[in-house]
């Protein structure tokens, strides 16, 4: 592992990083084309009762629906474009998520999501109104915490270059995943996690 996944975020959770990496590694053995993205996922902040995200569901579970729904969405794509006569590519979604707890920001998650780069190569923009990748995460974002996908639109945030394609056939592969393991290095980083009380600071897909 690269000196500098281990002092640049300060002290890390080996074990988180462990897992990440063998998510990654099973993402490339089945897609060596694959597509890394960063998203984080923030609760509303209710602070009034005639909201309509006051209802909001954010409670433990929703991280778990967030992908669920996703996953749902990547597969009715697949039967609407079958549908259509176009041509398919599969996409098994394999994640890695980290709940965070900070001043500023409160309960909060940051997440790499793995695609088969043939079926989704680009995130797309949140504004557009087509079925594009970075809709589909506010829509799974939205039915996770049961709201209007529009009310969050603004809870779902794109950090600065997002995406990593990983490419086991170009030159640069091995740069790229080093590039990839010292970005989400950051999500194994052992300050602002909790722990303890039952309380779930990591998850990851198992297959």
């Amino acid at each position: 592992m690269n000196r500098r996944l281990i002092t640049n975020h300060g002290p890390l959770n080996m074990d988180y990083m462990k897992k990440i990496e063998v998510v990654i590694g099973r993402a490339l053995e089945e897609y060596p084309r694959t597509m890394a993205v960063r998203v984080d996922l923030h609760f509303p902040k209710q602070v009034t009762n005639d909201m309509p995200i006051y209802f909001a569901d954010a409670d433990s579970g929703a991280i778990s629906r967030f992908f669920d729904s996703l996953t749902a969405q990547i597969s009715a794509d697949n039967v609407r474009k079958v549908k259509l006569g176009t041509r398919i590519y599969p996409c098994a979604l394999r994640y890695v998520w980290v709940k965070e707890h900070t001043q500023k920001y409160k309960d909060h998650y940051h997440v790499v999501l793995l695609l088969n780069k043939d079926a989704y190569g680009y995130l797309g923009q949140f504004t557009s109104t087509q079925s594009n990748l970075a809709n589909k995460i506010r829509k799974a974002w939205a039915s996770a915490l049961r709201i209007d996908a529009q009310a969050a639109a603004s809870l779902v945030h794109v950090p600065d270059n997002p995406i990593y394609y990983l490419d086991s056939n170009a030159q640069d592969f091995a740069q790229v995943v080093d590039d990839l393991m010292y970005r989400v290095s950051y999500l194994a980083k052992k300050e602002t996690k909790k722990y303890g009380d039952g309380f779930r600071s990591f998850g990851c897909s198992r297959r």
